[in-house]
């Protein structure tokens, strides 16, 4: 089983690219592989969809509520 750590959305090359971290374990629990690393860029329509939301809210809600303060 793998299990998400972390991930980042990052600008490249004109497009996005997803990074993440993740440890895997067994059937027990136990990890067997700590901090494996997977990169692809963003190409389905539905990630892009949900990336452009998560910008939105962070430049309307956060980026532009800092500015004013």
């Amino acid at each position: 089983m793998k299990i998400l750590r972390s991930f980042q959305v990052i600008n490249s090359d004109k497009e996005k690219t997803i990074s993440s971290i993740y440890n895997e374990a067994d059937e027990t629990g136990s990890v067997t592989k700590r901090n494996a690393q997977d990169s692809f860029y963003a190409i389905d329509p539905e990630l892009k969809a949900a990336i452009s939301v998560i910008e939105k809210y962070i430049n309307e809600n956060r980026l532009n509520r800092l500015a004013g303060e």
